[in-house]
């Protein structure tokens, strides 16, 4: 084979060998979630979203509710292998039956759910499944699925009132799919145990809503809104709890609770 045929050979390989290097090391570098998007993006449109929520509901500003729910999300963040967010709770004066994970860990409960609750452990669970939406992205896996990448960066850059309104409306559907779900709910449950709370009452509260309150259960968006409801109730149900599992009650009057989102 004569020089300048080797030569040519050499030159292709080391060709070959960059293209391949530098396609590597690309793929090496970033992030492989294809409905990933940075913190500084999530944390602009999170804003939007919030200044949108704000003016649209009857938001509670009440000192005592406020510590009430300070008290259970301590219990579950303290618990929290990773904790991804700065966790937020408001509350929305509505007679929904319902909560909902919004951007950078914003989390939204109407009255109509604290009314409906007869113990904090109940919400607490409510809420660990809520993180487990947050911390496992499937508010932004959820968008993007909806209306697109491109379209979450023109809303992060523009702030385009039209495209907030939609993507409000979006953040408040509780409509994750199955596997969303079942992700939310096995994270619920685990979180539950590590922060010495049942996780049985999760199930025990749908289960409570479907038997004595059988008439309403089309009206309950939290129930209506989460596919395979009896599937849910089994799984809480059987979760196997540690030998040594000890249930730590919350230092919380529900009923007062109750009494604060009427003051």
């Amino acid at each position: 084979m004569s020089t300048k045929i080797w030569r040519d050979l050499i030159i292709l390989l080391l060709i070959f060998g960059g293209i391949w290097a530098g396609f590597s090391l690309y793929n090496f570098k970033v992030d492989k979630n294809p409905f990933s998007v940075s913190k500084e993006m999530e944390e602009d449109m999170s804003e939007l979203l919030t200044d949108y929520l704000m003016n649209d509901f009857d938001v509670i500003e009440n000192q005592k509710l406020d510590s009430s729910f300070s008290i259970i999300m301590d219990r579950l963040t303290e618990s929290m292998d990773t904790v991804s967010y700065d966790y937020k709770v408001t509350i929305i004066r509505d007679s929904q039956v319902n909560a909902f994970t919004s951007l950078n860990g914003q989390l939204y409960v109407f009255t109509g759910l604290i009314e409906k609750l007869d113990h904090a452990e109940e919400m607490a669970l409510i809420l660990a499944h809520e993180i487990g939406h947050a911390e496992n992205k499937h508010v932004i896996e959820k968008m993007v699925k909806i209306i697109g990448m491109e379209t979450l960066f023109s809303i992060a850059t523009g702030g385009d009132p039209v495209l907030i309104s939609e993507l409000a409306k979006l953040s408040i559907s509780t409509a994750f799919d199955r596997k969303n779900e079942e992700e939310a709910d096995d994270y619920a449950l685990e979180l539950a145990i590590k922060s010495r709370l049942n996780p049985r009452r999760l199930g025990q509260f749908f289960l409570k809503m479907k038997q004595h309150d059988h008439d309403i259960i089309p009206d309950i968006e939290i129930i209506q809104t989460h596919p395979m409801n009896n599937d849910r109730i089994k799984k809480s149900a059987e979760k196997e709890l540690p030998e040594d599992f000890k249930e730590e009650s919350l230092n919380i009057d529900w009923s007062l609770v109750q009494n604060y989102i009427t003051e």
